[in-house]
């Protein structure tokens, strides 16, 4: 229940950032260079790779937990 809470919130986060899409500039707009292409980096696109990096971390630790400590519960269970 924790983590789809969790998803919820960083999900709102980003659909308030799309919406605003350009209103306000906490982060000055920068040109960055990734496969020979030109990308402007604005405060929309910052935080949109914040939250997704925040969501493949805990996908991850998803991932982790259910592989290494599940078996350890089903185990004890058994007994």
């Amino acid at each position: 229940m924790k983590a789809r809470l969790f998803l919820i919130l960083i999900f709102i986060a980003l659909l308030v950032v799309l919406l605003t899409n350009g209103s306000s500039d906490l982060i000055p707009p920068r040109g960055t260079l990734v496969f020979d292409k030109k990308i402007t980096l604005n405060t929309e696109l910052i935080i949109s790779l914040i939250i997704l990096f925040t969501l493949l971390g805990i996908f991850s630790i998803g991932v982790i937990e259910r592989l290494f400590f599940s078996r350890k519960k089903e185990k004890q269970k058994d007994e």
